[in-house]
């Protein structure tokens, strides 16, 4: 079962799943389902074959203006490569190949244009989800939509209900992305959708990329959660954890409404008042300055004007006017290329870093350069039995010089409009960071050759995603100029758990006592050479890692830009040298990650900092409430 009773309340229900987009929900459920439909296997007479295949060709008609329709609203809504997806669909319904064999099976199958539809749609599904790519796997619910979309046409079925008349979260068996840009077409507040709560789908799906381009939380992976909820029934959708909590008693919906007031900045437009722009960041009570940044997805201008927003309200206040204060931490420029069949050139490439270094300066923009392979699979990559220990990252870029010094030049070009940044993802060993400096130092002799101009001393940094580079972090350190620690995929290889694989999702634990070491390793050798050390993984936006991540001497938090307000408050309620002392004690004495979370919580009760923390983060069949103080 995915699902457990809650001890308090028989009627509330939990569910675990895998967050696609994060963010917390709070609201009454929508269950969405949708009767698949099926062509009727008959046959039919020479005679009718024509008219068959001209009421084929209707609903091909009707499908491509249904989806082009579509394809504008996504546009309006998340900018122009997200909404690539909806491109993508209409090549798949004007694909002749396919249109072809439909029309054969018409005419000499003698079968009826549903049936025909049917048939050869389900093929094709059947081909994408037999493959190893996971990204083309999902593939096959864009094909499951066409399918639908013409086999309604054909059996003249009344369109699909897309639309709430209150503020609901969407709990369904699957959606298409046109189901999820329909659902969030409402520009009132009182009939918008708050988040997608999904049985199946995954975090490279085409839903799970629009609901973090639109900026609502989503989980997938929820098995039967959809066969259990009823449309009006109170849920919580934790975007942040990947659950989905029913009818909560009355003490979980309390602090999940105060971290949800934590972690929203909401409609309002003050400034956030514990910034302090002189360092683009937050001091701690007794004044340690914490430098402040955001991730960044590459595809969506929702993304990018929400961050441009927060930054423009950690500014100080000068004539009603405000710059940017708070830079980038982390442009993942990686998905740019998965919502694009072509790979851009170095020209697109550049006008897309250009315009952020202008939109963001004065503040500091940090250029991750390509991070695909493991979850972010090009579609015509190599096949490999375990991508997430294969042709990544940076390895990716060393066997592709060409396309890495595109890259590479475009970010240089970029360097003189704004404040610059870039750093290399997955590195493992000193030879391939030496091997990418090279690359670098040729593609700045490539463009003085041609009398382009750039910031020669720009910073460059790595990742620190593998425990290999944080146990050599003080190799690493001497050639770099700051080191960016990756959470994510540094929990995820220290404790051998795939954190999207949601059989052993509760198995992904970021505070595991051998992940804080690591990052401790890294601090230490960052600061030995001079350097800093920024963490920009989802652990940094975990209420309960602040105190531990600031005594561990993290020099800078990058996190959603909705995450700014709640991590500065954080921060600033905290005492740095009791920080210090904290993490001290969990690096000795703590032998697991529930022993971390037991002293975190006790550091934070005797504070009186659980409300500003909120204790909705702690899961009340695994914690005494004895430690939570209101």
């Amino acid at each position: 079962m995915s699902f457990t009773i809650d001890q308090d309340s028989e009627r509330t229900l939990r569910f675990s799943g895998i967050s696609a987009s994060r963010g917390i929900a709070i609201g009454p459920a929508y269950r969405y389902t949708r009767t698949l439909l099926k062509g009727e296997d008959h046959p039919i007479s020479p005679s009718d074959v024509q008219h068959q295949i001209e009421r084929f060709e209707a609903a091909v008609h009707r499908a491509r203006k249904e989806i082009e329709k579509i394809r504008r609203l996504a546009e309006q809504k998340v900018g122009t490569p997200a909404s690539s997806i909806f491109e993508a669909q209409m090549m798949m319904v004007s694909d002749e190949f396919i249109l072809d064999s439909i029309r054969r099976r018409i005419k000499h199958e003698l079968k009826p244009a549903a049936y025909a539809v049917d048939v050869e749609l389900s093929e094709q599904q059947a081909l994408l989800k037999a493959g190893e790519n996971p990204i083309m796997r999902e593939r096959a619910d864009d094909v499951e939509d066409i399918k639908q979309r013409l086999l309604r046409y054909l059996l003249d079925r009344a369109k699909w209900h897309s639309r709430i008349d209150q503020p609901s979260i969407i709990i369904a068996e699957f959606l298409t992305p046109a189901d999820a840009i329909l659902f969030s077409r409402s520009e009132d507040r009182t009939t918008a959708v708050l988040g997608f709560a999904l049985d199946g789908g995954g975090v490279t799906s085409h839903v799970a990329i629009l609901a973090r381009s639109l900026g609502l939380p989503s989980v997938v992976a929820l098995h039967n959660a959809s066969e259990c909820i009823h449309t009006g029934d109170m849920v919580i959708l934790d975007g942040e954890r990947g659950e989905l909590i029913v009818n909560p008693d009355q003490e979980t919906l309390r602090g999940y409404q105060e971290e949800q007031q934590l972690f929203s900045l909401g409609s309002s437009e003050s400034p956030i008042e514990t910034i302090d722009p002189t360092i683009s960041g937050a001091r701690t009570r007794d004044g340690k300055p914490i430098t402040i940044s955001m991730n960044l997805e590459f595809g969506s201008e929702v993304a990018i004007a929400e961050a441009e927003r927060t930054s423009i309200l950690g500014s100080a206040k000068v004539d009603a006017k405000r710059a940017p204060a708070l830079g980038l931490g982390l442009v993942r420029t990686e998905h740019f290329l998965l919502l694009n069949e072509e790979l851009p050139t170095e020209d697109e490439q550049n006008a897309l870093y250009q315009d952020l270094a202008k939109r963001f300066a004065p503040a500091e923009i940090t250029l991750r350069t390509f991070d695909v392979g493991g979850d972010k699979v090009l579609a015509g990559s190599y096949r490999e039995d375990n991508p997430f220990l294969g042709w990544r990252g940076l390895r990716i870029s060393l066997d592709e010089p060409e396309i890495f010094l595109a890259q590479l030049r475009a970010i240089l070009r970029a360097s003189c409009y704004g404040k610059v940044r870039m750093m290399f993802p997955m590195v493992t060993n000193i030879d391939e960071l030496r091997r990418a400096l090279k690359y670098l130092e040729q593609a700045k002799a490539e463009l003085t050759a041609k009398d382009e101009d750039f910031d020669d001393n720009i910073q460059v940094g790595i990742m620190v995603e593998v425990p290999a580079a944080a146990l050599l972090a003080h190799v690493f350190a001497p050639l770099i100029d700051f080191f960016s620690i990756g959470t994510n995929d540094l929990t995820q290889y220290t404790l051998a758990v795939d954190r999207g694989n949601d059989l052993i999702a509760t198995m992904y634990q970021e505070l595991h006592p051998a992940v804080l070491r690591l990052i401790q390793l890294t601090v230490a050798a960052a600061h030995a050479e001079g350097k800093k050390a920024c963490v920009c993984g989802e652990l940094g936006g975990y209420p309960l890692a602040t105190p531990v991540l600031v005594g561990l001497g993290v020099d800078e938090f990058s996190v959603a830009p909705s995450q700014v307000r709640s991590l500065a408050a954080r921060i600033h309620a905290i005492d740095s040298t009791e920080a210090v002392a904290l993490a001290n004690d969990i690096l000795q004495n703590a032998q697991s990650p529930n022993e971390v979370k037991q002293e975190i919580l006790t550091f934070l009760s005797d504070r009186q900092l659980m409300t500003r923390y909120s204790e909705a983060i702690v899961g009340p069949s695994t914690f005494g409430k004895k430690l939570i103080k209101r």
